[in-house]
């Protein structure tokens, strides 16, 4: 193995384990500890957390997601799109990328809906009415579910990447 390959290895890996950890505590702690904490509270911490955390989110998913592609081509630099298709090794490379990208989709439009729900939150001037209040609530819902769902996806992702040179 040359060195450039442990290079972009680092650079594919590292950032994929602090996307991977960060969608899974994201999802997992982090959102339902907020939510159970209710609206007086999860307000401000949701303000200070969201940026940094969505910042960090999306940066080590796409540093991912660009090293693993140029790892790939200089891995297989003459016939990677046959080897992705005629081999063990191919096929899990390419379900892994897809499912990273899927689940990358995934987190990124549960995102949104929580962004939409801060956003009613930050406009209001006293308590929610009862209709801001469902819409908020069935948006809390809706990104809850995607987030975990996008978690569990990428984590299959690293499981797929990780087997691939064993199977």
């Amino acid at each position: 193995m040359d060195a450039e390959i442990v290079v972009l290895r680092l650079l594919h890996i590292v950032p994929g384990v602090v996307w991977v950890g960060t969608a899974i505590f994201t999802a997992w702690v982090m959102s339902p500890a907020i939510a159970k904490a209710g609206p007086p509270h999860s307000a401000v911490v949701m303000k200070i957390m969201v940026k940094p955390m969505v910042i960090l989110l999306h940066s080590s998913a796409v540093l991912t997601i660009v090293f693993g592609l140029i790892m790939a081509f200089r891995v297989r630099p003459n016939g990677l799109f046959d080897v992705l298709w005629s081999t063990p090794w191919g096929t899990m490379i390419w379900l892994g990328a897809l499912l990273a990208v899927v689940g990358y989709g995934i987190g990124t439009f549960g995102g949104m809906k929580m962004k939409k729900m801060m956003a009613i939150g930050e406009s209001l001037q006293g308590p929610p009415s009862p209709e801001q209040g469902a819409e908020m609530a069935a948006l809390r819902s809706s990104a809850a579910m995607m987030t975990k769902v996008a978690s569990v996806i990428v984590l299959v992702a690293v499981v797929c990447m990780a087997l691939a040179q064993h199977v």
